[in-house]
């Protein structure tokens, strides 16, 4: 892995465990002070303030900088003495302001120079779709905040507003899992033009084929989000193999199918997804223990995994690629057909073809049980 790709192989890695960290913290204040930890770091900047919105006063809730700035610490002020800012919160949406910039207004001309700041970023925090709070982040160098490191920061503050809801109410635990997991995705579908598409398509036939499997909700669970993260990995696979318009030399799949691992090693530090590594793992595994990374064979394979393996198949098949042509859905039914009881479990690929046909008298085994 070389020059650009060890870049943004490392900068995807830094975020992921940012978010990863951020999800972890146990307490509301840990997580507004790593968050503006991981925002000044994550984009450059010199300082982070985050503010909790009440009653139109916005009061310091955490802040970090990489020089003294004991203001940030006591930073409490009136929303509508700010024009900028009250459009922020009204309007959701992030907007910087420059010391450059001929029209700034007075009032936030007058807080850049009182903290020796040249520029601004400032981001909305929403929770429960109520404003509840904002994140400015300050650089102190003469260049306005670029597309990237804006992308950066709405990636974290999306993380921050997420979780905070974990705060605010018990049962937004599950959400909180989802964005954090989403936004993963969204990071490798940046590097990956093809994930996006595929990985929701996987996602929506893999939790109908546990449906059919009769899975309850805890395991269905379990295949949503191994679908949506089982080639999350592919983060750590530089963009020259991931969009090699030919096929890959054997060097190439010796990365490739490093992935299982990588994707494994990056969600475990997310406690909550402990049940979901196996699947992650174990999605590129064969029936018959022709696969990688571990050579699984039968019930060894977590049945999450033997759905997502057929699902991901199935949609890798019927997509096209700038090095093959796609086949038509009855072609790759066909191939499901044929590799059945090979390198896919019979009885998942017969609850894949229920799924696809609607047919519910196709002849249904039950899938093979893991071992106690």
């Amino acid at each position: 892995m070389l020059g650009r790709e060890q870049v943004l192989a490392d900068e995807l890695a830094a975020l992921s465990a940012a978010a990863a960290e951020l999800a972890a913290q146990p307490t509301r204040r840990t997580l507004l002070e790593r968050a503006a930890h991981h925002l000044t770091l994550r984009t450059g900047a010199t300082a982070t303030l985050v503010s909790r919105l009440e009653n139109d006063v916005l009061r310091t809730a955490a802040a970090y900088s990489l020089v003294p700035l004991k203001q940030l610490e006591e930073w409490d002020y009136l929303v509508d003495d700010y024009p900028v800012t009250r459009l922020v919160l009204d309007e959701r949406v992030a907007r910087g302001i420059s010391l450059a910039d001929e029209r700034i207004d007075a009032a936030e001309e007058y807080v850049l120079r009182q903290l020796g700041m040249h520029e601004v970023l400032m981001l909305p925090v929403v929770v429960d779709d109520g404003a509840w709070g904002l994140v400015e982040i300050y650089d102190s160098m003469t260049h306005p905040f670029g597309p990237a490191e804006e992308a950066v920061a709405q990636l974290l503050v999306g993380h921050l507003s997420a979780l905070l809801a974990k705060f605010e109410h018990a049962d937004a635990t599950q959400r909180v899992y989802r964005e954090t997991l989403a936004s993963l995705a969204d990071a490798l579908e940046a590097k990956d033009a093809w994930t996006s598409d595929h990985t929701k398509e996987v996602v929506r036939l893999a939790v109908a084929v546990g449906r059919k499997l009769a899975l309850d909700d805890a395991d269905l669970r379990v295949v949503e989000l191994g679908a949506l993260l089982h080639d999350i990995g592919k983060i750590a696979v530089p963009e020259a193999i991931l969009r090699k318009p030919g096929s890959l030399s054997e060097e190439d799949w010796q990365v490739m199918r490093r992935h299982p691992e990588a994707g494994a090693r990056l969600l475990e530090p997310i406690s909550a997804l402990s049940d979901v590594l196996p699947v992650v793992r174990g999605s590129h595994e064969r029936w018959d223990g022709a696969g990688y990374p571990d050579g699984l064979a039968g019930a060894a394979i977590p049945l999450a995994a033997r759905i997502v393996a057929v699902c991901d198949a199935y949609c890798a098949m019927i997509e096209p690629r700038p090095y093959r042509a796609s086949l038509t859905p009855e072609q790759a039914v066909a191939e499901l057909k044929a590799h059945a009881g090979t390198q896919f479990e019979t009885a998942v690929v017969e609850a894949f073809l229920r799924v696809i046909h609607g047919d519910d008298d196709v002849r249904l085994n039950r899938p093979t049980a893991v071992p106690s």
